[in-house]
């Protein structure tokens, strides 16, 4: 049973990406990012984790291009292991349509404090450490700029089941959701190959496993490290997130929720293509759905002809739902 357990805290890899080596962030648009540290008060109720700490977010957003009309503001949630600062392609492109993207780093992860072994999809003593109430207290932060945008959330992987979470529970009208971590794969990254890999604490959520694009033109938008670099880190995260995909199978989405999922090849180590797809025209058959072959877990960052179609996709389904409000 215990030997289970530990398997089972070990497995879990939603995650993003980042390099091994921190690299120089890219220059252009710079003036866009807004970035500051944010305090976060966690609650602490009777039998919560009393080490758990309260703690600086870093937490901000990529401003629309002034070239463009506002259209509205959308909340980008992120992967385990990821950094907001690896996303800027994403963001760039929704601000040259029209879109501020809202966002923070999870505890331990980027620029925030703490540690991501604190962090949960779900959690009914403390809910101050679900990543969902953290993400409602930043759009809350930031709104007032928003003009009174429709809730829109953008989440990838573990960001995505997050979205997902959300969208059942009503917060959320509308989400994005890219390779979200509703089916988990028992071996992720290299691990795939090297199952001994999660046992021994060894690098296992890689960039090689996460996309095929080698950005030979120089332009890795990866600036900052995988942190961490394995669920095995994280084993009470990885717990809680193995337990909350399997909950996320049984959730039934409005059709008040509108949805668009991206959905990697078979060929992607950390999430499974097909049982998502099944659990999807059970329980959210409303959503649209793009599958692509070949595609490894960022989509976002994948090989351009993927991820320029995705961000193509991504504004054509928000300003369908922005020009309906």
């Amino acid at each position: 049973m215990m030997k289970n357990i530990l398997l089972l805290a070990m497995v879990l890899g939603f995650v993003s990406c980042t390099l091994f080596t921190k690299r120089e962030p890219q220059t252009a648009e710079a003036s866009r990012w807004f970035i500051e540290q944010t305090f976060y008060d966690v609650k602490h109720p009777y039998l919560a984790n009393p080490l758990v700490r309260d703690v600086n977010l870093r937490t901000g957003y990529y401003r629309e291009s002034a070239q463009a009309e506002f259209k509205g503001c959308v909340m980008y949630l992120e992967g385990l292991a990821d950094s907001v600062a690896n996303q800027q392609p994403l963001f760039h492109h929704l601000s040259e349509s029209g879109y501020r993207t809202v966002f923070f780093d999870y505890m331990g992860q980027g620029g925030s404090e703490g540690s991501m072994n604190n962090s949960r999809v779900l959690d009914p003593i403390n809910n101050s450490l679900q990543i969902s109430t953290q993400a409602q207290f930043v759009w809350n932060k930031y709104s007032e700029g928003c003009k009174n945008s429709k809730k829109i959330v953008i989440g990838w992987s573990t960001g995505g089941l997050v979205s997902y979470k959300m969208a059942a529970e009503g917060w959320a009208d509308a989400v994005v959701l890219i390779a979200p971590g509703i089916h988990t794969k028992m071996f992720i990254g290299e691990a795939a190959k090297n199952p001994s890999d999660l046992l021994t604490f060894q690098q296992v959520i890689s960039e090689r496993t996460l996309t095929r694009n080698t950005f030979s033109d120089g332009r890795n938008p990866h600036v900052e490290p995988i942190k961490p670099t394995s669920p095995a880190k994280v084993p009470l995260f990885a717990t809680n997130l193995v337990a909350a995909s399997k909950v996320s199978q049984t959730w039934k989405i409005s059709e008040k929720v509108k949805g668009l999922v991206f959905l990697s090849g078979v060929e992607d180590t950390y999430v499974d293509r097909d049982a998502t797809i099944a659990t999807l025209k059970r329980n959210a058959a409303h959503f649209g759905v793009v599958s692509y072959d070949g595609a490894l877990h960022e989509i976002q960052n994948e090989i351009p002809e993927v991820a320029h179609d995705m961000y193509q996709k991504t504004t054509q389904f928000l300003n369908h739902i922005t020009s309906a409000y």
